[in-house]
């Protein structure tokens, strides 16, 4: 068969297995035309407001809005697919380590491939279209359509690249786990800085064109800024810019190449998985929980949930979030007048409380296989979900009132100290309540160990977001009760308002603790098997 057939012949056989993951589930066949048209729809409007827009402008303006609109693309393959959703299941290389397929020619099939999917086509209709902006300048367009397409391959070989590269080296888990967790902080703390540096529109745009200059010799923008050389008669310039935007998507290509080379031969690099198993179990230390050795099933399960929360990249993503939702705070707090913006700093508890409790939503799903080890030892519905509650609470709790305790000082407000304490205490008691019944009555899907924290399994989207959504709603009704002392005390600042909200959350959160422990280990002990065979299909 000739190198170009076989590449054919893996662009075919990617689309068969497209179509028989739609007709094993027509929901994800709707769901999948929904996504796909939401995409496309978008890419088609940024392109129609482009092209529209920007004939005509000065050609300055113009250069540097398509080179940052076209580094942006590029960004977003660099970023997403290493540490958001992976590579497409259908686009996997492991996928075809039985094929005497040359490495080669599996690139050139799989990067075809890329460019038959929603996002691959959307890729190439916003960079051609930022190519077309220049049409009414035949040079710039012709150097924009050459650019625009040796952009689109080197944003999909990054991409892909990267996340091969990933998954290949450091025991295929560990540096992309840890680099996902820390990517959160420069990308929650980013919003910030753009939010600080947008206060000033003239001083946003006086940054840009610096930017966009340098972005124009990166893999970034130098096929856009080829058209912008062009435009302004510098075609010496516009050629370079172009050679070293073919320069970049080779060595892109070269990447995925390597990537490739090392997903199919594996390299041991960081002793592997099996080498870890077999450390972990030879580990002579006991089981502890807050320091003491497990005696019994509750305090058994108590310490490998704690265990999990420090060491699993999925547990310590949201515990990473806390800090960093402090800084925001701190930041909104800022701009407040006249003493406001302290106030807001008081939400930091709660939100703290909120945030820990709702994780343990999918503390089933999280075990993902490893659930069995409950089902084929007996483990009762009660004892499950308390020794999983004892895990977070055990160091959540002082956590939480640590928390109260010093946004209350950092604010200035010791009289608001008993009611935001009644309030974190409560949305701690309640939702973990919830999450109890939530996590073994509505199983849903969550990455898998060994993925990033940010992946969403694939067709999985919908469902996520109806049970997250659900259970979001339910927590907002249930924080009522303990909300409105709260507020009362807040606009009328009496002590004994304050006392009161501590008062409803204590006993509030405890009567919802416990129905939620009742209700999720009745349910754990009739649909045991049902809830393993969930989790395991997914």
């Amino acid at each position: 068969m000739a190198v170009n057939g076989m590449a054919a012949t893996l662009v075919r056989l990617r689309w068969a297995l497209t179509v028989n993951q739609w007709r094993r589930s027509p929901f994800t066949l709707v769901m999948s035309i929904i996504g796909a048209l939401y995409i496309l729809g978008a890419a088609v409007f940024l392109v129609v407001g482009l092209t529209v827009a920007l004939p005509g402008e000065d050609v300055a303006f113009r250069g540097v809005l398509t080179v940052l609109a076209t580094s942006v693309v590029v960004l977003l393959w660099l970023v997403l697919p290493p540490l958001v959703t992976g590579v497409d299941a259908t686009l996997d290389p492991r996928s075809f380590l039985v094929y005497p397929v040359p490495v080669g020619t599996l690139v050139r099939g799989l990067l075809l491939s890329a460019f038959t999917t929603p996002v691959g086509i959307a890729t190439l209709i916003v960079t051609l279209g930022v190519a077309a902006s220049w049409r009414d300048q035949p040079a710039a367009l012709a150097f924009g359509l050459v650019g625009a397409v040796i952009t689109a391959v080197a944003a999909v070989s990054l991409g892909y690249g990267v996340t091969g590269m990933i998954s290949a080296y450091a025991g295929r888990r560990r540096v992309r786990e840890t680099v996902s967790v820390l990517l959160m902080i420069p990308l929650m703390l980013g919003g910030i800085a753009f939010a600080q540096a947008a206060e000033s529109f003239d001083t946003l745009m006086a940054g840009a064109p610096p930017v966009a200059e340098a972005a124009s010799w990166t893999p970034f923008g130098a096929g856009a800024a080829a058209a912008w050389a062009a435009a302004e008669g510098r075609w010496g310039l516009a050629a370079v810019r172009l050679a070293v935007a073919l320069l970049w998507c080779a060595l892109a290509l070269a990447l995925w190449h390597l990537a490739v080379r090392r997903t199919v031969r594996p390299v041991g690099v960081g002793g592997g998985p099996a080498r870890e198993a077999k450390a972990a179990a030879a580990d002579p230390r006991p089981l502890r929980w807050l320091g003491r050795p497990a005696t019994g099933p509750r305090t058994a399960i108590a310490a490998r949930a704690q265990h999990y929360w420090f060491t699993d990249p999925r547990y310590m993503a949201g515990l990473i979030t806390i800090p960093l939702m402090a800084v925001l705070l701190w930041f909104t707090g800022s701009i407040g007048e006249d003493g406001a913006g302290p106030a807001v700093f008081l939400a930091m508890a709660p939100i703290t409380a909120w945030a820990l409790a709702h994780s343990l939503s999918a503390d089933i799903a999280y075990d993902h296989t490893a659930f069995h080890l409950h089902v084929v030892a007996g483990v009762k519905g009660t004892d499950d979900r308390i020794g999983r509650l004892m895990g977070m609470l055990g160091w959540g709790v002082p956590l939480v009132v640590v928390v109260a305790v010093a946004t209350c000082a950092a604010a200035g407000d010791w009289g608001a100290l008993p009611a935001v304490l009644g309030l974190s205490l409560g949305l701690l008691g309640s939702v973990c309540g919830l999450a109890a019944l939530v996590s073994a009555r509505w199983v849903y899907p969550v990455p898998k160990p060994g993925d990033s924290p940010f992946q969403q399994p694939q067709g999985a989207m919908v469902r996520t977001m109806v049970v997250q959504f659900g259970a979001l709603l339910a927590s907002a009704a249930m924080a009522l009760p303990m909300l409105i002392p709260a507020i009362v005390f807040s606009v009328t600042r009496q002590p004994v308002w304050s006392w009161v909200a501590l008062a409803v959350g204590l006993a509030w959160g405890a009567l919802l603790l416990w129905l939620g422990v009742r209700l999720g280990a009745r349910w754990y002990d009739r649909a045991q098997a049902e809830t393993f065979q969930a989790v395991k299909a997914f």
